[in-house]
């Protein structure tokens, strides 16, 4: 299995689909309106990306965004924005922000410079809007030059800025794991599924829990070691890319727990085990068999899929829910997907969990595609018995 865990954010983007540049226009207008000169990495980074709602919950400006517009702009014109709204009308007991910004008001802005150093702010916290990323206005002519945070509050000074990341690659490569790791928003999620892609989440059903853990990712050929952390607003991120699925792994990292999810094409086998497969409710069936879920009580529930057809396979959509009602001539009528698509009765869960048990009495580990073939010839006796009447 290779599995890559040196990761652009270029390469990142290019596998997602993000290969059409669309954010030449802007990109030469930002350069035209604001007088300067932009690094190639972000350039690069950006012509994939302009108002890409990928993005729109981020901490980067990307233009169009999910609270709004949002274009880079110059911290002298924030600067000038805000002396303006305070002319005549200064605070008698000005905090430290304030007593900057006043004394920058005496000088004409040729002679700035003296007091604070001029940078293109390019994005701010979205999630605690505590502050704004920029790059130096004497480094927008360096390739990947750094990247500073300068806290929005009345006890920092206007000058303090504070290096964020010594590379722009590695800010804008933090910036899209934290947005395709969905900690806070799903916006990466929704735009992704737009282009062919899902996200599945890994879940243990032995211990009916979200949490990974360093073996877990083993099993999917994740060298935790070798994985690069990101920090987010909330935790640490990750993503790796296994280039045989064609699938990224993202998760996150906090108080030791770790969670992990797939985003992998939507045709392809899923990696994870899904609550709407028919595996997932067999391997449900086995722990019941096994008697390893015996806290969990059996409830008189029926399985429901997407198709009447036969033989079953181990992804076909299947979920538990109650007993079909009766309609007004007698008809069974069975819930629908959340999309409104049609259902068909299966067999109660007793049944699923009685041909298990028969299977695991004589073979302790027979497979799930074991098992489907099981339920598959009990069916078909079912259906045949039916014929016959």
């Amino acid at each position: 299995m290779a599995m890559v865990y040196d990761l652009s954010a270029i390469k990142i983007l290019k596998t997602l689909g993000y290969g059409e540049v669309v954010g030449k226009e802007w990109l030469d207008k930002l350069k035209h309106d604001k007088k300067i000169e932009l690094p190639q990495t972000y350039c690069d980074f950006m012509e994939l990306v302009v108002d890409s709602p990928l993005l729109s919950t981020s901490n980067l400006w990307t233009g169009k965004m999910a609270h709004g517009v949002c274009i880079p702009m110059m911290y002298y014109e924030e600067l000038e924005e805000s002396i303006q709204d305070r002319t005549d009308r200064w605070s008698k007991r000005p905090a430290k922000w304030e007593r900057s910004l006043h004394e920058l008001s005496q000088l004409p802005m040729t002679e700035w410079t003296e007091k604070v150093e001029d940078h293109l702010i390019i994005g701010s916290d979205y999630e605690g809007g505590m502050g704004v990323f920029g790059i130096r206005k004497q480094d927008l002519s360096e390739n990947d030059p750094p990247v500073y945070w300068h806290k929005d509050s009345g006890t920092v000074s206007i000058s303090e800025w504070k290096l964020e990341q010594e590379k722009l690659s590695d800010f804008l490569l933090n910036v899209l794991v934290e947005a395709l790791n969905c900690v806070e928003y799903q916006s990466a999620e929704d735009a992704l599924e737009v282009k062919g892609w899902s996200y599945e989440e890994y879940f243990d059903i032995k211990k009916d829990d979200w949490v990974a853990s360093k073996s877990v990712l083993k099993k999917y050929g994740i060298d935790f070691s070798k994985l690069k952390k990101h920090k987010a607003s909330s935790c640490k991120v990750f993503c790796c890319y296994d280039e045989e699925r064609n699938a990224f792994f993202v998760g996150n990292t906090q108080d030791g727990e770790i969670s992990l999810s797939a985003i992998n094409r939507a045709e392809a086998e899923n990696i994870f085990l899904d609550f709407h497969c028919l595996e997932f409710w067999l391997e449900e069936a086995r722990l019941y068999a096994q008697g390893e879920d015996e806290g969990k009580e059996s409830q008189p529930m029926y399985y429901y899929v997407k198709t009447k057809n036969l033989p079953l396979r181990l992804s076909d959509y299947c979920r538990p829910d109650y007993a079909p009602q009766k309609g007004e001539n007698g008809e069974e009528l069975c819930p629908q997907t959340s999309d409104g698509e049609p259902l068909y009765l299966l067999c109660r869960t007793s049944t699923l969990e009685d041909i298990v048990c028969d299977v695991l009495k004589k073979k302790p580990k027979a497979s799930n595609q074991e098992l489907i073939e099981a339920l598959n010839d009990c069916l078909n006796q079912e259906f045949s018995k039916d014929d016959t009447k």
